[in-house]
Order: C-alpha cells, then sequence, then structure tokens
C-alpha cells in the first residue's frame, strides 16, 4: 500500500506533526456521517476514501484507532439537541418518579417508602396497621416509577426520544448513533517508517520517474555465482546495455557502522551494478563516511530525502 503516492504523503504529514492524531468531525452531510479534514487535504479525496484508507491502513498495523466519542442525533434533521424522556406507560405523562415501593403483606396495599412514615414508625396508609418486621409484614419491591398524574406504578418507563430542532419524537431504538474514531501512527511502526518504509517509498518513486524499473527485495545472482539479497534494484536500458542502480537501506540505533559500507561495496561490485546508493537511519558512522566516499557510494540520510528527488546526499 505504501506504493501509493497519497498514502506516503499521509504518512509523511503525521511524522511530522508534533501530535500525530487524526481527529474525526462529525459530518451528518456525508455518506459517511463522520469526516477527517486533514486526511481529505493531504490526499486530495472525499471522505469516503479517506475512511476507507484509515481502516486499511489499520488492519496492515501501520494506524492505530482509538474511541473518540459517539454522536447520537435526529434522524430526520440530523440536530445533535434531542432529550431522551421517560414517559408513564398508560397515561404517557413525563411526571413520573423513581422511588423505592414496599407493599403490605396483609392488605396487599403497595406505596412508596415514604407514603409508610409515621412518627412512630411505618404505618400502611391503606390499613393503618403498624409495620415492624420486613418479610414479614411487608416486602420491598425496589425501585419502581410512579407516575405521579395517574398513579401508575412501573418497573420501566417508556423512554422516547425528543428532538428539540424539528419537534419530532422516536421510540428509544429508532434513533441515530454514529461512533467516531481517532487514528495514529503505531508506536511501534514510527522507526521503521522513518527509517524504511517511507525512504524506500521516496526512491522507488524517484527511480520509477527517471524511467527506471524497479525491483525489490530482489535476488540477483553475481560475477562470482552467489545469490545476494538487494533491498532495491533499479534498471534502465540505455541503448545495448542496462543501466543498473543498487539501493541499500541500513538502520541503526544511533549511526550505521562501516560494515554496512563494506558489504554494500562487495554485492554492488559482484552485480555489475553502475551506481551505488545507501540510505541510512539516522546516519553513517565517521569511519562508514570515509568508506563510502571512498568506494564512490551516494549516501542520503532517511529524514532528508527529497520527495522529488534525491538531491541532498549526507
Amino acid at each position: 500500500m505504501l506504493n501509493d503516492p497519497k498514502v506516503v504523503k499521509l504518512i509523511e504529514m503525521l511524522l511530522d506533526k508534533k501530535a500525530p492524531g487524526l481527529d474525526p468531525v462529525f459530518e451528518p452531510k456525508r455518506n459517511t456521517w463522520v469526516s477527517y479534514p486533514e486526511v481529505e487535504s493531504a490526499v486530495l479525496a472525499d471522505s469516503e476514501y479517506a475512511v476507507q484508507l484509515l481502516e486499511d491502513l489499520t488492519k496492515l498495523g501501520y494506524l492505530a484507532r482509538r474511541f473518540q466519542d459517539k454522536v447520537t442525533f435526529c434522524p430526520a434533521c440530523n440536530s445533535q439537541d434531542i432529550r431522551l424522556d421517560s414517559t408513564c406507560p398508560k397515561c404517557h405523562s413525563r411526571h413520573i418518579v423513581r422511588q423505592t415501593m414496599l407493599k403490605h403483606q396483609n392488605c396487599g396495599y403497595v406505596g412508596a417508602e415514604e407514603d409508610y412514615a409515621r412518627s412512630e414508625g411505618r404505618v400502611c396508609p391503606k390499613c393503618r396497621l403498624e409495620l415492624v418486621l420486613i418479610g414479614s409484614d411487608y416486602t420491598s419491591l425496589g425501585r419502581r416509577y410512579r407516575c405521579l398524574d395517574c398513579g401508575t406504578i412501573s418497573e420501566t418507563p417508556v423512554e422516547r426520544w425528543h428532538c428539540r430542532t424539528c419537534g419530532r419524537e422516536y421510540a428509544r431504538d429508532d434513533i441515530r448513533e454514529v461512533v467516531m474514531y481517532a487514528y495514529e501512527l503505531d508506536p511501534t511502526q514510527v522507526a521503521k517508517l522513518k527509517g524504511e518504509r517511507i525512504p524506500k517509498a521516496r526512491v522507488r518513486d524517484f527511480l520509477t520517474q527517471e524511467g527506471y524499473e524497479v525491483q525489490e527485495s530482489v535476488t540477483v545472482t553475481g560475477k562470482s555465482g552467489s545469490n545476494h539479497q538487494v533491498d532495491m534494484l533499479g534498471t534502465k536500458r540505455s541503448g545495448p546495455l542496462d543501466h543498473r542502480i543498487i539501493v541499500s537501506f541500513a538502520n541503526a540505533e544511533t549511526e550505521v557502522a562501516s560494515e554496512e559500507v563494506i558489504k554494500l561495496y562487495a554485492v554492488a561490485y559482484d552485480i555489475d551494478a553502475h551506481e551505488t546508493i545507501l540510505v541510512a537511519s539516522p546516519r553513517l558512522s565517521e569511519d562508514a563516511r570515509q568508506f563510502a566516499k571512498h568506494y564512490n557510494i551516494r549516501v542520503y540520510n532517511a529524514d532528508e530525502l527529497d520527495a522529488m528527488g534525491l538531491d541532498k546526499p549526507a
């Protein structure tokens, strides 16, 4: 996927950002319901392409996805100014309260706990008998909903969404929801992207533009009969002959050692490469730099490659 210049541009943007995250924006007028303006601007594409691109890069392990928000909105006008109302299942009044309900075992009266309260203890409002022992005199039914308009007691009220913008009402399950995710570079991929993947894409694009046929991770047999694993090989027909460029990508914690330069020279000599390029991340050691100069190897630091060419030798 890193063969796509749009993808390379997006990842380069993320690598350059101080806060390398991509935040979503709720866009109810778009088919995706969400947009990523930075992505759309970087790759010059619409929201559908941007969302799919982010999902694909996540599946490939380049990006990490995290939950950002869940937006609930009106299906008719897309307004987020909505309210969930609880109403009485009998008279549909919103005038309901949640209370602890007690049931008197003797007469069967059911009422709110505060209805039984008297200065001398608990007394049934219906039959006036005193309630002393729970489980014997009375039982607790737990928290129930009581309508203060019609007196109906229910375990579960009717819940409906009300849109304050257009005035429409919907059943609880008929409202629309969109889960929005933010994306950022997977931390485990950053070093590899900086030191290898993005430089490879830049070099490949440059060589292709210059008319080379590019092969990556290719095995080439040298004059000695040995097989060599080459990171990148560019071949261009020049008259009756082929012009060969060999490119190697070397990574190290602090500096790339001279051994990498020496090995590259040996391979280049054995396969008759006309030009040899070494892309180092983060940089070459001083000894390695001297060897590269001696062997006429062009060296570039990974973070100095220009996207349109190789005009910044290290």
